[in-house]
């Protein structure tokens, strides 16, 4: 891994006074106190982590200094100078810039309308000169090293692409504190490398910045100073030099974790029908003759590097894929109607999808709702009416048996973090009964002491003789949780790991190289 120039900034924190001070800041959110009296602080030229689990109270904090929420109490200072913000047009007037974990660009406008917008270049009556515009971005767009073109539509970009193109919106509006959530959430190991060499350069410009990343090995590469948070307070702050990554961990959730292989429950090959065929399933364009088995409690991983067509097959395997897909899928020796969510559902086929926000929760319903919404007909009652009360006591079964961090079942999905929103999709899905779990990367965007927790959950799923595919590019959770893996490369399966051979360089070899290397002699 190619190293991070850091000369800027490997000094201790300077004596010089802060950017931005924040003194005893307290938030809550209904029951919820999200913020217990934290002090902070940003300074000119370093990059400053801040790492905890979900509902640590990062992103409260942040919003906070983006002028996104106001403190119940404590204080703000810029430069020594109280401010309190009323909007974030108002933090954005001090050169105050976010990136939000969350892709925020429009997407029925081109990248260089996003880049530009509010900015865009004009002559006489405010009307935009379209060329002078294509060349200012295209010059942005050659000097940051991304691979989209100013025309594009952002709709029709992959994630990855479009969070390059936030974070460089973000950087075009010349902030004197950036504050980066989770910005390499969605990125290609060759993106995250401009990322991570583009905050910096930032910094060696005397841009404050505040990095928020669970990927903990980004957080040591380019930061100086470090704050861990725990339930909504600060835990541990000084400079990164000062302590390390096992002591880290273990100030954000409290205790010691380690990554341990689970032991595998499945009967030798032979023994039985599979549970999941599939048998050269295609989609034009995306997959390629992807053949397969599965199970009863057998765990099958699948990777690769991004567009190799994992989420391609997740939806195909669910019937959403959205276009034509060939060869069959058979549950229990069935086959599953293609193209048909339901009938896929109907016959034991479950699909986490990686897209929490938008296809996984409703965000403003409650967690009773969000639970209960595929098995309605299950509460039917005289005249239609829902039996509320079985409802209830559904939700709060799964939040038992799943440990969800939350006031209730009466309590909106927003208002739990990104790791128990997704207990609450795994509750969603297993009240479905299924006999085939797809999970497409079902611990993204979560904190290390969540990660464990899910991985406790699928392993628990599958010792009930579910068969299951996790759909991941998490080397550790591949490692820990497969009994096989296998790899795509440009929309094919090229190959299959099992047993002892499901091992982190094995698995990034194949899946860069399209070829399964022998086992060291």
């Amino acid at each position: 891994m190619t190293n991070i120039d850091r000369t800027a900034s490997a000094s201790p924190e300077p004596a010089a006074p802060a950017l931005l001070q924040c003194r005893g800041l307290v938030k809550s959110f209904a029951a919820v106190r999200a913020l217990r009296g934290v002090d902070f602080a940003i300074h000119a030229g370093r990059v400053r982590g801040l790492v905890g689990e979900n509902g640590a109270g990062k992103s409260t904090l942040t919003k906070i200094i983006a002028g996104v929420y106001q403190p119940d109490a404590g204080t703000v200072e810029v430069e020594g100078r109280p401010v309190r913000f009323g909007g974030a047009d108002q933090a954005l007037a001090q050169r105050i810039v976010t990136v939000h974990q969350d892709i925020n660009l429009v997407q029925t406008m081109t990248v260089a309308e996003n880049l530009l917008l509010n900015n865009e270049p004009t002559r006489g009556f405010g009307i935009i000169r379209r060329r002078d515009m294509r060349e200012q971005v295209t010059r942005l767009l050659q000097q940051y090293e991304i691979d989209v073109r100013p025309d594009d539509v952002v709709s029709s970009l992959p994630n990855d692409l479009k969070k390059m193109v936030q974070i460089i919106k973000a950087v075009n509006l010349n902030p004197r504190i950036l504050l980066l959530d989770e910005p390499t959430s969605s990125l290609t190991e060759a993106e995250v490398r401009v990322a991570l060499r583009l905050i910096r350069r930032l910094a060696s410009e005397g841009v404050g910045l505040v990095l928020i990343s669970h990927y903990l090995n980004e957080i040591f590469e380019v930061s100086d100073d470090l704050t861990v948070m725990r339930d909504g307070e600060v835990v541990a702050d000084g400079p990164v030099g000062e302590t390390s990554l096992p002591q880290v961990v273990s100030a954000m959730i409290g205790r010691h974790v380690e990554t341990v292989r689970r032991a595998s429950r499945v009967a030798p090959a032979g023994e039985g029908p599979p549970l999941l065929e599939v048998d050269d399933l295609s989609v034009p364009g995306r997959l390629q003759g992807i053949s397969f088995a599965l199970r009863k409690g057998e765990v099958v991983g699948v990777t690769g590097l991004a567009g190799s067509g994992l989420s391609d097959l997740s939806r195909a395997l669910f019937g959403a894929t959205g276009r034509h897909a060939g060869g069959r899928v058979l549950v229990e020796g069935k086959p599953v109607p293609p193209g048909d969510p339901a009938q896929s559902l109907k016959a034991g086929v479950a699909l986490l999808t990686n897209d929490r926000l938008r296809e996984g929760i409703l965000p403003d319903f409650t967690l009773t709702e969000n639970i209960c919404l595929p098995i309605l007909s299950r509460f039917g009652g005289i005249g239609g009416a829902l039996d509320r009360s079985a409802m209830r006591s559904t939700t709060e079964r799964n939040i038992a048996r799943l440990h969800v961090r939350a006031p209730g079942p009466d309590a909106l999905a927003r208002q739990l973090s990104g790791g128990n929103q997704q207990k609450v999709l795994f509750a969603k899905w297993l009240e479905t009964n299924p006999k085939v779990f797809v999970m497409d990367e079902p611990t993204i965007g979560i904190d290390v002491g969540s990660k464990d927790e899910i991985r406790g959950i699928i392993d628990e799923i599958a010792g009930t003789g579910v068969g299951i595919l996790l759909v991941t590019t998490e080397l550790d959770e591949l490692v820990a949780l497969c009994d096989r893996v296998l790899i795509m490369f440009r929309g094919a399966i090229v190959g299959e790991l099992a047993g002892d051979a499901v091992v982190r360089e094995r698995i990034l070899h194949a899946a860069v190289s399209g070829e399964i290397r022998a086992a060291a002699a």
